[in-house]
């Protein structure tokens, strides 16, 4: 394990903001972000609005377009795009299901809700467009559920997990679904092929982790880990199923993803000390780069490559609002 210490590296730069039409402002706005990068299309979950907002990023400032509504809590979102459908994680234990297709007449809607059987959310998912199923963390219910992306039925509760389960992530280079586990601060390593579970491994540091990225070319994985108390970023070794590196420098977030066009993984650190940043990590081995100060509310990120920008979720003058900022070159 590398237990890296090094000089404190943080980037000034300009982040642009866009507003949102704001509603209720007694819960969290935003939970997660995806892009279909195609499209150039970016999908917000917004529990201040009741919906899932829409915006143009095919410029470098992005417009407000819409927010699609349903009812129930914003969590997970997943843009299957060769499924032509975006499916968002909701509370009281539904999947939805927009319909994105532009030939389509029921584009930009709601056209299913999957009820997976539980009293909670379905916090944050995983589309495997390998198996078409979807993959969501039961939080409180402690266990996976698994959808059939294209019949909308549920295949599968994975029972026996534990609580506050979190992100799930597919790893192409072994072909198993990993789920991060808080309370149990370990890993649900999860066959897809069976939809059973594989073994529960522990991470062996305090990280009780929230998110995950997997980069599967060098078969490692990012760990945003939630403690408070020491906030710090895990390297995972997935071959070796250890830790490969732990890093203080950046850390105390949510959420997590990896670009493979860029070599970056990306982590929503909203609870770092001395404000939030997104944390850069890349290389081979994964070594961190460079914080980016961002705001409240910057509890997740999405990566846009047409304009290569970085995008969060943020909180401005008490109303939501989506900021951006360019790629650092480090």
């Amino acid at each position: 394990m590398r237990k890296v210490t090094m000089p404190q590296a943080t980037t000034t730069v300009p982040l642009r903001r866009v507003s949102v039409p704001d509603g209720s402002v007694g819960m969290k706005f935003c939970d997660t972000l995806d892009i279909d990068q195609e499209a150039h299309r970016l999908y917000a979950g917004d529990n201040w609005a009741g919906g899932v907002d829409v915006f143009d990023i095919s410029m470098p400032d992005a417009k407000y377009l819409k927010t699609i509504r349903t009812r129930g809590g914003f969590f997970g979102i997943a843009v299957a795009k060769d499924l032509h459908k975006v499916f968002v994680g909701l509370g009281a234990g539904h999947l939805g299901v927009i319909d994105i297709d532009p030939a389509s007449a029921t584009v930009d809607t709601f056209v299913a809700r999957v009820d997976l059987g539980a009293k909670g959310s379905a916090d944050l998912i995983e589309y495997v467009p390998a198996h078409k199923k979807v993959y969501a963390g039961m939080h409180s219910d402690k266990f996976v559920g698994v959808v059939d992306a294209v019949k909308h039925t549920v295949l599968k509760k994975i029972d026996g997990l534990g609580g506050d389960l979190e992100q799930p992530r597919y790893n192409a280079a072994d072909g198993m679904v990993y789920v991060a586990s808080r309370a149990g601060n370990c890993l649900h390593q999860i066959d897809p092929k069976s939809d059973t579970l594989v073994k529960t491994i522990d991470i062996g540091d305090p990280c009780n982790p929230n998110g995950v990225a997997i980069d599967p070319k060098t078969n490692q994985a990012l760990l945003v880990c939630d403690n408070k108390q020491k906030p710090h970023t895990v390297i995972w070794d997935l071959k070796q199923q250890k830790i490969a590196a732990v890093f203080e420098e950046s850390g105390g977030g949510d959420g997590a993803i990896y670009d493979p066009t860029v070599d970056r993984f990306f982590g929503a650190h909203s609870g770092f000390t001395g404000g939030p940043v997104i944390g850069i990590f890349g290389g081979n081995p994964a070594r961190f780069l460079v914080n980016v100060p961002t705001q409240r509310g910057a509890s997740w990120v999405a990566y846009d490559r047409a304009n290569r920008l970085v995008y969060a979720p943020a909180i401005q003058d008490g109303k939501p609002a989506l900021i951006s900022f360019p790629l650092p070159s480090v």
